[in-house]
């Protein structure tokens, strides 16, 4: 289980790694978007890295259902940039996947407050199968905060 809490946390900075796009604002430049988009990952990052590291179940609980909220306003901060047009491509497949992963963090808390162990490992698979994808995705765009795997 204590891989589990380390995906799950590793996991929880990445759906800010590359989610969100697509805002319907004004196109940034590709560097303005990159420098924003890691300005944002980073102060949300920091933000989860306060609530620590989960050393058990009860303690991913706590731990999800404190991060959830982190998630969704990092990612609201997040969609509302505007990458130029030669990177929306993998910004808008990265916030595909941050709209799955955001469900599976939903559906995880679910989980624990069910006790259900089985879905808990089965929803942290999940998270650590998307989890390289979602880097890649950030490094091609050329975000660095945003784009490290956990």
């Amino acid at each position: 289980m204590r891989r589990g809490v380390a995906i799950v946390t590793g996991a929880a900075a990445l759906f800010l790694a590359a989610c969100g796009g697509g805002g319907g604002g004004q196109s940034l430049t590709a560097e303005e978007f990159r420098q924003q988009a890691d300005a944002i990952c980073k102060q949300y990052e920091d933000k989860l890295n306060e609530l620590g590291s989960p050393s058990s179940l009860d303690d991913l609980g706590n731990f999800v259902d404190e991060a959830v909220p982190i998630i969704e306003e990092g990612n609201n901060k997040l969609s509302e940039l505007e990458p130029p047009d030669d990177l929306s491509g993998d910004w808008d497949r990265a916030m595909e996947l941050q709209d799955q992963n955001l469900q599976v963090a939903r559906d995880l808390q679910k989980a624990i407050h069910d006790n259900n162990t089985a879905r808990v490992q089965d929803l942290v698979s999940e998270l650590d199968a998307t989890d390289a994808e979602s880097a890649r995705l950030a490094r091609n765009i050329g975000l660095e905060n945003c784009g490290q795997q956990n």
